[in-house]
């Protein structure tokens, strides 16, 4: 979608010259306000939907929720890691329905990982308050291959 967005921004940088060319004078500066907004408001739409994704280093699983802000586990509190999808209500940083220790940490509401954690993580939700995370369910493009490096990170750690 970025890229789709993107192409049609730049044809439209491109055929803005012509339009403006075959209009009369007067209406030429509100034509230019007009595709300026324009042209701001589809690269203003490319960055909203950059994606920023997860990290596995050494020692931390970092979670990212896009512009909602990210969440640092330490590798060696990781457990385990499994795929499975899952529908959480709501978007970013938040706690899981029915679930204690249950906290979800992605863009929109369907997750596709599930990471358990010993010992349990003190969470800061803001708003909601601290909740201490047992499970966290996330949203990876490549589920698989997500999980596969957060068991082969996390076997390299001492214990």
């Amino acid at each position: 979608m970025r890229q789709t967005v993107t192409v049609l921004a730049v044809m439209e940088v491109l055929v803005a010259f012509f339009v403006s060319a075959m209009i009369p004078p007067a209406f030429r500066v509100w034509h230019a306000l007009f595709e300026v907004l324009l042209v701001a408001a589809a690269f203003g739409a490319v960055a909203a939907m950059a994606r920023h994704p997860h990290e596995v280093s050494g020692t931390r699983l970092v979670l990212r929720t896009g512009w909602s802000g990210e969440l640092s586990v330490p590798l060696a509190a990781v457990r385990s890691a499994s795929y499975g999808m899952r529908t959480v209500p709501g978007r970013g940083l938040r706690r899981v329905p029915g679930e204690n220790g249950g906290v979800a940490c992605s863009v929109s509401s369907a997750v596709n990982v599930r990471i358990r954690l010993d010992p349990p993580l003190a969470v800061d939700l803001g708003g909601p308050g601290e909740v201490t995370a047992d499970t966290v369910y996330l949203s990876a493009d490549a589920a698989d291959a997500f999980v596969r490096a957060v068991k082969e990170a996390s076997r390299e750690i001492p214990r």
